[in-house]
């Protein structure tokens, strides 16, 4: 009953959100974010899939179109141009029907987004996701500590309008499930306001 409330609350909410701020898409922008291995990119290419909407994994850009400024050995990753990739977005973005699929959210612009999705883990899980991956003990201690202190969630919150922000668990399949159904009913529910 409470996860079906909350749902619920989260429909309502990104559909208010939809019908007062939405300009000219067709099709609504959904940003998914968390720590990495929280499920991002296994749920946004699920929720593509059912909703045809375009998936766009900005890891996957950055390398593809060259929006960085070179690798950090420390954090063993691309150092992301934020310029540079809303520049290559912003299109498309104002074209609608993405999914957006990024550990971090706070340099795009809100008005591209039409709900932000934060998903989290139980730090156990993530852990032991981040360890098959191969994570080295550092990077996977500070991901597992920005889960514990809720970082990417804050930020979200800090950076979008609190009715577009809605955090989803995402331990198991199930989880996955239920969360790809929700969003889905939610995508083919918005519409265009008049």
């Amino acid at each position: 009953a409470i996860l079906e409330s909350l749902f619920n609350i989260f429909i309502g909410k990104c559909t208010v959100v939809m019908a007062q701020e939405n300009g000219m898409r067709k099709k609504p922008n959904i940003l998914v974010t968390g720590t990495p291995g929280t499920g991002k990119t296994t749920m946004s290419t699920a929720l593509a899939e059912a909703t045809q909407l375009n998936h766009i994994k900005i890891g996957d850009l950055v390398r593809e179109k060259n929006l960085h400024d070179g690798w950090d050995d420390e954090l063993h990753c691309y150092i992301l141009n934020e310029d540079l990739v809303c520049d290559e977005l912003e299109d498309v973005m104002e074209e609608g029907g993405n999914i957006v699929d990024h550990h971090g959210c706070d340099f795009f612009p809100e008005r591209w987004f039409d709900c932000v999705v934060v998903l989290q883990t139980d730090t156990s899980i993530l852990h032991d996701r981040l360890s098959k991956r191969g994570y080295l003990d550092s990077k996977l201690s500070n991901n597992v500590e920005c889960e514990i202190f809720q970082v990417l969630l804050e930020e979200a919150k800090e950076s979008y309008a609190e009715d577009k922000v809605v955090s989803l668990k995402s331990d198991t399949i199930e989880d996955i499930d239920r969360n790809i159904a929700t969003l889905t009913d939610w995508v083919r529910n918005w519409t265009v306001p008049v």
